[in-house]
């Protein structure tokens, strides 16, 4: 899996603490290679934010039908089914500070809408960054996922001193409820 961590010197890591108040993850894919396939065979990827108590028991589920949590702290930008924009195709905020006390960690969840393998959709990447000043913590090339259609790609788990991001190994059962709670909303939409 490619998958890259950057701790504040730049160099990459396993997992970080994160500095940052607020956080964007951004979700992109090309669709240049897709214009011979009917309309019903195009890529649709949905990003997901998925929150939890400390218990690892759902709280809320934000995603392109939910595009805001009940409190406005974590806000998606509205679904892309084309993957056409110039930058992030679908976007997730996130402002730490405002979430509420009970939620203990997030997942970033990433699901093929339309069922297709990531390996299948060019240019399918993700992105986590500062939202102040675009510093990039982490990065993932879906399109090296294999055959997967939907993939935990961070947790960011509330820890005494600010929020730690794990990747989706040091995840362990958060990212596979967070994968199998956003398929089933993504089956619902």
């Amino acid at each position: 899996m490619n998958t890259h961590f950057y701790n504040s010197s730049g160099n990459a890591r396993g997992d970080t603490m994160f500095d940052s108040s607020e956080v964007i993850m951004g979700l992109r894919w090309d669709i240049e290679e897709q214009r011979s396939r009917s309309p019903g065979e195009h890529a649709d990827l949905d990003a997901f934010c998925v929150l939890f108590d400390a218990q690892s028991q759902l709280v809320e589920l934000v995603h392109p039908g939910r595009t805001r949590n009940a409190n406005g702290s974590v806000v998606h930008t509205g679904d892309s089914t084309t993957g056409a924009k110039t930058w992030d195709d679908e976007r997730i905020f996130v402002f730490l500070n405002a979430l509420p006390p009970e939620i203990a960690a997030l997942a970033f969840v990433v699901v093929s809408a339309s069922g297709r393998a990531f390996e299948q959709i060019p240019g399918a990447s993700c992105h986590m960054s500062d939202r102040v000043t675009e510093r990039e913590y982490l990065r993932v090339d879906l399109s090296r996922h294999g055959l997967s259609s939907a993939q935990c790609i961070a947790t960011l788990q509330r820890c005494g001193e600010g929020w730690r991001m794990l990747g989706r190994a040091q995840s362990g059962q958060v990212a596979l409820a967070a994968e199998s709670l956003s398929l089933s909303a993504s089956e619902k939409q």
